[in-house]
């Protein structure tokens, strides 16, 4: 299913007020497309009704246009009424390379890492809520908590107090990327819910502003106000847009056992002694250079995550051995428990052999970037999870 971003144009220097946006709450008419925004009602057409007046030697033509007025009238209820429900595309990342370079004095870890996001993602959806002091949040898969826990409600909550709305709303999320996972998933509906929140006030914070408050409550959130390519340092909040050669066709799969990673439990195994010295931004110009290849995949948190997860080294070797040159590069994302191979939408046989493997989740993916001022996209044919073996949604 193609899910169309919500097109606006909110740049301040551009559309200031956001007028641009097609509003109407007319409650007789359903919301067309995906951006669920309900269209101005379209009225049977009535023939003109022309009235003809002798004045002297002149004639006076009367003509008067029924839907010309209802239409009129229909206008002036979109410019005045607000935006009601939206539904959105919530893609995940993963990390093409992941250096860590360094551990900083407040506890965290220096990175700097090429993320990118794909096609795989959730559908969140969004409706303005009677209630002027709760959220209210469902989800179509166990697990995921609701309360004020989840980045979705951290990220409205967020909204409010930096902006000073008084918006709540009922949130469905269907999820389709797994936690636990190291693709960013918690951190993209947490960037899909400050877009969202700030379509609803008008557009009041620039993005640019969005991606500096989604820092406070998750490292990986303001990635995903890029262009959805970035290189990533500091924390990961620190954000510089690229443009790199990598066609947004290669395909990948994405195989991620039952079992995840704590990346706590990651981090501190993690010995920086043992970690890559190769310079981030030597294997930026390769890829830009050579395009993507297993020796510029390189993640500082697969040893680290290969001890916490033994079995997670074993199906990365694997694949690698089963794949005679199938793959471009087999690598792990983030913190885990994902490997991805790129350069084929097919898993290896013995995935679907192997009962070892039955309760893996599968899915193809794609690069995917998005334009300025608009939402991501989910293009129509990729992002598609696999029937079998059994998937995993922990």
């Amino acid at each position: 299913m193609a899910m169309a971003s919500s097109q606006f144009f909110c740049d301040h220097q551009l559309h200031p007020s956001c007028n641009s946006i097609r509003r109407t709450t007319l409650p007789s008419f359903r919301p067309q497309g995906s951006s669920s925004f309900r269209p101005k009602p379209q009225f049977q057409r009535t023939p003109f009704l022309r009235a003809r007046a002798s004045a002297g030697k002149k004639q006076v033509e009367i003509v008067y246009n029924p839907d010309e007025r209802i239409n009129n009238l229909a206008d002036e209820v979109d410019k005045n009424t607000g935006l009601s429900r939206l539904t959105l595309f919530s893609p995940c990342k993963i990390n093409v390379f992941l250096r860590i370079t360094g551990k900083r004095a407040d506890g965290f870890h220096d990175l700097a890492s090429l993320f990118h996001v794909i096609s795989l993602g959730d559908i969140i959806k969004f409706s303005l809520s009677p209630s002027k002091t709760k959220d209210r949040l469902s989800t179509n898969v166990p697990g995921v908590p609701l309360d004020e826990s989840n980045l979705i409600i951290k990220a409205l909550n967020l909204y409010r107090k930096k902006t000073g709305t008084d918006n709540y709303f009922w949130v469905h999320l269907d999820k389709k990327v797994p936690t636990g996972a190291g693709l960013g998933g918690g951190s993209s509906n947490a960037a899909t819910a400050l877009w969202a929140a700030n379509q609803f006030s008008g557009c009041l914070a620039s993005e640019k502003e969005l991606q500096q408050w989604s820092s406070e409550i998750g490292s990986d959130i303001p990635f995903f106000f890029s262009n959805g390519a970035a290189f990533c340092t500091g924390r990961g909040e620190v954000v510089e847009d690229i443009s790199l050669p990598i066609p947004l066709d290669i395909p990948m799969v994405l195989v991620k056992p039952p079992q995840a990673c704590s990346t706590a439990e990651v981090y501190k195994r993690l010995r920086l002694d043992q970690t890559s010295k190769v310079d981030p931004i030597t294997l930026l110009e390769k890829i830009s250079k050579n395009g993507i290849s297993q020796d510029v995949c390189i993640n500082d948190l697969e040893p680290p995550a290969f001890e916490v997860l033994p079995s997670l080294k074993r199906l990365k070797q694997r694949i690698i051995a089963a794949s005679r040159g199938q793959y471009d590069a087999v690598f792990m994302s983030g913190s885990g428990s994902t490997i991805v191979g790129i350069g084929s939408p097919d898993p290896p046989q013995f995935i679907y052999d192997d009962d070892e493997y039955q309760d893996v989740f599968l899915s193809e993916a794609s690069f995917i970037t998005r334009a300025a001022n608009q939402w991501y996209t989910q293009p129509a044919s990729t992002g598609a999870c696999y029937d079998s073996p059994n998937q995993s949604m922990e």
